[in-house]
């Protein structure tokens, strides 16, 4: 297994097989296997800023059914906008409320809660952006221009390092033995966008810019240098340009477009002979200002093959506008987002509930999986479990 996809395959919790416990002879015996089974997924909604109407919505994979929770008092607040599972635990970065919420994955309270601006500082801990983790520590992008370090059972603050302007997404890389962290800085679209690299063991942090770095939203790390999606720029008549996803060699510090047109990405994995051997990354496209229908495209890491997705099956239920997409790490099923169309105007509405849909890695709607998300769905995760199967 390639070490540069550790922080995908931990997600992953080894995905398709954790232990066998066969026989060692022709007994009559029982045998068993324990797998890993998707046992629900996760929406973090946004809400309206400023209204105090983030929330996440919860769907059962057995129950097939979706819950409303964290909303309103005593919720998540305003605005979250990413979250992070570790073993029982969501965490979920509150954004205006400067906070990451430790949320128990079994009843979907929260258990906990830090405040990032009591951590690392008013300045440096302002606003944070998107979580991930290895081993026992978080790491979290700010707009204070950070990166913090969480101890995951203390939440308290173990390191902080000064990377580039207003950074969204944060990527693990490198090998299990010198792990590495990637952060987009976006710059706000503003044109000083660079990719921060922090060699967590060293403190050492190096910018990587290029002229194609121009709005990188999320980053995604291999072993020969890694992917980012970038919203791009818009022009004089907000139109938005050269959104995409692309791939920065390290050897060669160039930059390539690997998907021309795409505003969202979801990640999963190509698996070989039960190995896992490289990523399957799913994007859509509904740039600002779209009047067409969103477009869907897949790029596969280990044979470098892109194929356009066509949806179907899910007639008046249809994606009109994606927020958010995700891959199943165990199925490879599509999880899509959408905002939802205000009924009195005809438009695309930012203020009334969602929705989502499971489609199969094909892009065949999955029956009795639609459901109602929150105001603004902007992340999708997944909680998993382990079964025992005897036969």
């Amino acid at each position: 297994m390639k070490k540069y996809l550790l922080s995908f395959l931990m997600m992953a919790m080894g995905a398709v097989l954790v232990t066998s416990c066969l026989s060692d002879d022709n007994s009559d015996k029982n045998d068993s296997s324990t797998i890993v089974t998707t046992t629900g997924l996760y929406v973090i909604n946004n809400g309206t800023w400023n209204q105090n109407n983030g929330s996440m919505t919860y769907f059962d994979y057995e129950k097939l059914t979706a819950t409303q929770v964290l909303q309103g008092a005593g919720g998540l607040g305003d605005t979250p906008n990413d979250a992070y599972t570790k073993g029982d635990t969501i965490f979920v970065v509150g954004s205006t409320e400067n906070t990451i919420f430790a949320i128990d994955k079994k009843n979907l309270n929260i258990i906990r809660q830090v405040s990032t601006t009591a951590e690392m500082g008013e300045a440096e801990g302002y606003n944070p952006r998107h979580i991930t983790g290895y081993n026992n520590k978080l790491y979290f992008t700010t707009y204070g221009g950070y990166v913090g370090e969480l101890d995951a059972n203390s939440l308290s603050l173990t390191n902080k390092w000064k990377v580039g302007s207003a950074p969204e997404g944060i990527a693990i890389g490198g090998t299990s033995a010198a792990p590495i962290l990637l952060v987009a800085n976006s710059d706000y679209g503003y044109g000083n966008a660079s990719v921060s690299k922090i060699t967590i063991s060293s403190g050492q942090v190096e910018t990587i810019t290029n002229e194609k770095i121009r709005n990188p939203q999320e980053i995604l790390a291999d072993e020969n240098g890694f992917y980012f999606l970038d919203w791009g720029y818009y022009d004089e008549n907000w139109n938005q340009k050269e959104a995409g996803l692309y791939y920065y060699v390290n050897s060669s510090k160039s930059v390539s477009k690997i998907i021309s047109d795409a505003t969202g990405m979801g990640v999963g994995l190509v698996y070989l002979n039960g190995y896992a051997v490289g990523y399957n990354i799913v994007t859509f496209n509904d740039p600002y200002g779209n009047t067409g229908k969103p477009t869907y495209t897949r790029f596969n890491s280990y044979t470098k093959t892109t194929d356009q997705l066509s949806l179907y099956g899910d007639t008046g239920m249809e994606i009109i506008s994606p927020a958010a997409i995700a891959v199943d790490p165990v199925t490879g099923n599509i999880v899509i987002a959408s905002r939802s169309k205000d009924p009195d105007t005809g438009y695309t509405s930012y203020t009334l509930p969602g929705y989502a849909n499971m489609y199969s890695s094909e892009g065949r709607y999955i029956e009795n999986s639609h459901f109602q998300t929150g105001i603004e769905p902007h992340m999708i995760g997944f909680t998993l479990g382990k079964v025992t199967i005897n036969y």
